[in-house]
C-alpha cells in the first residue's frame, strides 16, 4: 500500500525545517563566532541589533500580515495576484525610502551611539534592512500559494551564504564590520532572486486604495512592533547602561540558545499562519480553529520545556567558558519565550477584524509594565532583573489577548486541559534551575518529557486531525 505523508503535514516539514535551518546555522555558528570575537565585540554587535530590530519594524510594516489579512481570503485569483503586486510595490517604496533616510542618517545615529558602532557598520545593517521588503512580500506570497520547496531553497540558500561568508570574512579578522558585510551580501542575493520570482508571478503595481488600506490595518501593527522594541531590544541597553557590554553578551547568548523555541515551533506556526483566517471562515470553523490552537499551545509547552532543560547542557559543551553563567539565564528567557509563542496563538480574535489597533493597546499597556519593572530591577539585579520584568510582561500579554480575543471571537478551547500542561511545564522548567550533574540532567529531560507527553495525550491535546489520520492510515 503506498502510503503519503498530507500534503498539509509535508508542507508544515518543509516550512518549518527551512526556519529551523535558517535559525539552527546560525545558532550553530555561534561557538564558533564567539571563538573569534571579544566578549566586549559581541556585545557590540548585539547593541547594532537592537537597532536592526526597532528600524525592521518601521520598514516591513506588517505588510505580509496584510497581504495574508486581504489577499490571503480573497477567491478571485486575478485579484488576488493584483493585491500581491500592489503591496509588493509598496513594499519597495518604503525600503528604498528607508535606505536612502538610513545612509544619511548614519553618522548621527553612531555619534548618539558613543562609539558601539561606526558609521560604515550602520550603513551596512540598515541597507540590510532596506532589503526586507523585497524579502519578506515574496516570502509570504509563497506560503500563501503552498510553494513550501521555493521557500525552503530561497530561505536555506541565504542562510548557507552567510554562513560561509561569516567564516572567511573572521578569519581575515573583518570582526563586526565582516559579520554585517556577510548578511548585506546574502540579503541581497535573495533579495534578487525573490524579486524575480513575485515579479513573475505576480507583475508589480501600486495602487492609493490598496496602500491606504494596507497602512490603516498594518499601522497599528507596526506601532506594535514599536512599543515590542521595549521587550525585545530597549532590555539590552539599559543592561548595558547598568552593568557592561560583557553582561550583554551573556544575556544575548542565552537569549540565542533559547531560540530554538521558536524553531521548533515553525513546522505548525508557519502552516498555521497563513492559513487560519480560511478555516476560521470554513466549515465548522470555530471548532477547528480552536482544536489547532490547543495542538499548537500544547507542542509549544513540550518543546519549552525541551529547550529549557537541553539549553544549559548545550552551552556548557559548546561555548567558552567566559560565558558559563549563560546557562544560568537561558531557562528564564525560554520561558519568556515560551508567553510569547502562546500569545501569538490566542491573539485571533485581536486580528479577525478591518483594523489591528486593540495590538496597539495590549502591546503598548504590557510594554510599559516591563520598561517600568527593567529600570527598577536591573541596577539591583542585572540580567534576572531584565528576565523578571519581561517575565511579567509577557505573561500580561498572554492573559490579556486571551481574554479579548475570547470576548471579540469566542472560541471553545479545552482551557482547564491546557492550563494543567502549563502548570506542570512550568513547574519543570523551575527544576531545571536547580544545580544537576550532567547525568542527572539528562535524566531530567527524560523524564520531564515523557510525563509531558502521556498528559497531553491523556487530556487529547495532541492529536492530528481526522484528515490527516486517514490519510496516514492510507484511506
Amino acid at each position: 500500500m503506498n502510503r503519503k505523508l498530507p500534503d498539509a503535514l509535508k508542507q508544515a516539514l518543509l516550512y518549518g525545517s527551512s526556519i529551523a535551518l535558517m535559525k539552527g546555522i546560525s545558532l550553530l555558528m555561534l561557538p564558533y563566532v564567539a571563538h573569534h570575537m571579544s566578549t566586549q565585540d559581541f556585545g557590540r554587535l548585539e547593541i547594532i541589533s537592537t537597532i536592526a530590530i526597532i528600524a525592521s519594524v518601521l520598514i516591513g510594516m506588517g505588510l505580509d500580515h496584510t497581504l495574508f489579512r486581504f489577499a490571503g481570503v480573497c477567491p478571485d485569483q486575478h485579484q488576488r495576484r493584483r493585491l500581491g503586486a500592489e503591496i509588493y510595490g509598496l513594499a519597495l517604496i518604503i525600503g528604498l525610502g528607508a535606505w536612502l533616510l538610513g545612509w544619511q542618517g548614519a553618522p548621527a545615529l553612531a555619534t548618539a551611539m558613543n562609539g558601539a558602532a561606526s558609521p560604515y557598520e550602520l550603513r551596512l545593517m540598515l541597507s540590510i534592512l532596506a532589503l526586507e521588503g523585497c524579502i519578506s512580500i515574496p516570502l509570504a506570497w509563497l506560503r500563501m500559494h503552498n510553494q513550501a520547496s521555493c521557500f525552503f531553497l530561497a530561505t536555506t540558500g541565504r542562510a548557507l551564504t552567510q554562513a560561509l561568508l561569516v567564516v572567511v570574512l573572521l578569519r581575515a579578522e573583518r570582526g563586526v564590520a565582516g559579520m554585517l558585510e556577510a548578511g548585506l551580501i546574502a540579503a541581497a542575493l535573495q533579495a534578487l532572486v525573490l524579486s524575480y520570482l513575485q515579479i513573475r508571478s505576480t507583475g508589480l503595481g501600486l495602487s492609493r486604495q490598496t496602500a491606504w488600506q494596507a497602512l490603516i490595518y498594518s499601522l497599528p501593527l507596526t506601532g506594535s512592533g514599536l512599543v515590542a522594541f521595549t521587550l525585545n531590544g530597549l532590555d539590552r541597553w539599559i543592561l548595558a547602561q547598568h552593568s557592561s557590554l560583557d553582561e550583554v553578551a551573556l544575556f544575548s547568548v542565552a537569549a540565542k540558545f533559547a531560540l530554538p523555541v521558536v524553531l521548533l515551533l515553525q513546522p505548525f506556526s508557519m502552516w498555521w499562519t497563513p492559513r487560519r483566517f480560511a478555516i476560521l471562515k470554513g466549515d465548522n470553523g470555530h471548532q477547528r480553529t480552536a482544536n489547532f490552537i490547543a495542538f499548537g499551545l500544547s507542542l509549544a509547552l513540550i518543546i519549552g520545556v525541551l529547550v529549557g532543560l537541553c539549553a544549559p547542557l548545550l552551552i556548557h559543551w559548546l561555548m567558552p567558558a567566559n560565558y558559563a553563567n549563560a546557562s544560568l539565564y537561558v531557562i528564564g528567557l525560554v520561558a519568556v519565550l515560551l508567553l510569547k509563542e502562546m500569545t501569538e496563538l490566542v491573539n485571533l480574535g485581536c486580528l479577525s477584524g478591518e483594523t489591528t489597533g486593540i495590538q496597539l493597546f495590549i502591546n503598548t499597556t504590557a510594554a510599559g509594565l516591563g520598561l517600568m519593572a527593567m529600570l527598577w530591577w536591573v541596577p539591583p539585579y542585572g540580567v534576572w532583573g531584565v528576565i523578571a520584568a519581561l517575565l511579567c510582561a509577557q505573561a500580561l500579554r498572554l492573559i490579556l489577548f486571551f481574554k479579548i480575543s475570547q470576548r471579540l471571537l469566542p472560541l471553545p478551547y479545552p482551557t482547564d486541559s491546557v492550563l494543567l500542561l502549563g502548570v506542570v511545564s512550568f513547574a519543570w522548567l523551575s527544576v531545571a534551575l536547580l544545580n544537576k550533574s550532567e547525568t542527572q540532567q539528562m535524566v531530567l529531560i527524560i523524564v520531564a518529557l515523557s510525563s509531558l507527553l502521556v498528559i497531553a495525550k491523556f487530556l487529547k491535546l495532541i492529536v492530528l486531525p481526522a484528515h490527516w489520520q486517514r490519510s496516514l492510515a492510507g484511506h
